[in-house]
């Protein structure tokens, strides 16, 4: 293989990687809407209730730094709002559970409705405007 096709490949590669990890950073952290209707199990969890209006249940692990942080933000907003609760779940031994509810990174967070259906999903650390205005309906 020439000199030149291997620094072409090489800067080819450098750039699909930028790319792929700018469309990462933009996707990371947003709400994103769920209408297949899917359903939390609460047995799975061994939740017994939800908020009112909205319940952020919060997929975590053991050595997951940024969990502490979002849990934290979604502790503030369960207590800004008398409708909205807020659920940490340590998923680390729960391979079963991030395989069904497709965890691919923590924290994930998935948005509830008042019955347990999924309405957004929330993976990686939310953004600062995430939780402005109406975000999940």
């Amino acid at each position: 293989m020439s000199p030149e096709l291997r620094l072409a490949l090489i800067f080819g590669l450098g750039a699909l990687a930028g790319a792929f990890g700018a469309i990462w950073r933009v996707r990371n952290g947003r709400a994103r809407s769920v209408a297949d209707g899917t359903r939390v199990d609460l047995v799975d969890f061994g939740i017994s209730k939800l908020g009112h209006r909205i319940t952020f249940l919060q997929l975590s692990s053991e050595t997951c730094s940024a969990c502490r942080q979002t849990a934290r933000v979604l502790k503030e907003l369960e207590q800004a709002s008398g409708d909205t609760a807020h659920i940490e779940f340590d998923i680390t031994n729960r391979l079963d559970l991030a395989k069904k509810y497709r965890v691919l990174q923590t924290p994930t967070t998935l948005v509830l409705d008042a019955t347990g259906r999924v309405l957004s999903r929330i993976a990686g650390t939310p953004k600062p405007n995430t939780f402005t205005g109406d975000f999940v309906i």
